[in-house]
């Protein structure tokens, strides 16, 4: 263990948004090339302390190494939060129609303004659904072509804020319209409860990458990445 290794891969870590598991894989590939470069370094006859140290160096800045790494776990995010606006937006629309499946005292003929905000939260979560699936082929073809995504990334960090407000909002309009008779009927029925419950787990999972997502393609944007730091390639060539 050196601590100057790894409070470099400390800092690095610090600096890079993203999905924690491509994450931890880049950092744990960071730690182990700059430990194979000062055990290089030792052999060559360098004490270790110095070692460990002039591999960091070599490395070049922190915020160059995060810069470097950055693209690409950019376009991790973005995908990751694209599979699941995918997934949750369509999925949970094809949910809430479910209890009106099954005979109950919520289950009475909704009035127009209900009717007219439900196709609209129809409309959205399919729609919303559908261009996260085009961004997924567009962000595979980007990684095919090693371009990177992060306008894709933000694209569908964008898209997916604007469906879920939409959606969120025509809910809410949806229960207070329908607060009495049907609606609290719903509400504090067991399968009400059990909707209510997964929608809200499912849209904190959805929010958080959505977040996380909009955060990567502005930290990626605003510190545009060049080539990797020549340290970098040092650090690659040894542990290779």
């Amino acid at each position: 263990m050196s601590a100057q290794i790894d409070g470099y891969v400390g800092r690095v870590r610090a600096l890079l948004p993203g999905p924690a598991s491509a994450r931890a894989g880049m950092l744990r590939e960071l730690s182990d090339g700059l430990y194979d470069a000062a055990e290089a370094h030792v052999r060559a006859g360098v004490p270790a302390e110095k070692a460990q140290a002039r591999a960091v160096a070599e490395c070049g800045p922190a915020e160059d190494t995060a810069a470097a790494y950055r693209p690409e776990l950019t376009a991790v995010q973005g995908r990751h939060t694209a599979m699941l606006v995918a997934v949750l937006m369509p999925g949970l629309n094809l949910l809430w129609d479910v209890p009106w499946m099954i005979a109950g005292p919520w289950n009475a003929p909704p009035n127009g303004v209900v009717s007219a905000l439900s196709r609209v939260v129809t409309a959205t979560d399919l729609l919303g659904g559908g261009c996260a699936v085009v961004l997924i082929l567009l962000m595979v073809l980007a990684a095919r072509r090693e371009r990177p995504a992060t306008s894709l990334t933000g694209a569908v960090g964008i898209i997916g804020a604007v469906a879920f407000t939409v959606t969120l909002s025509c809910s809410v309009a949806m229960m207070l319209v329908n607060a009495d008779g049907p609606g609290q009927a719903f509400a504090t029925s067991w399968i009400g409860l059990l909707v209510g419950s997964v929608t809200v787990v499912c849209a904190c999972l959805l929010v958080r990458s959505l977040v996380r997502s909009l955060w990567s393609a502005f930290a990626a944007a605003r510190t545009p990445s060049g080539p990797a730091p020549a340290g970098m390639e040092h650090v690659e060539r040894v542990g290779r």
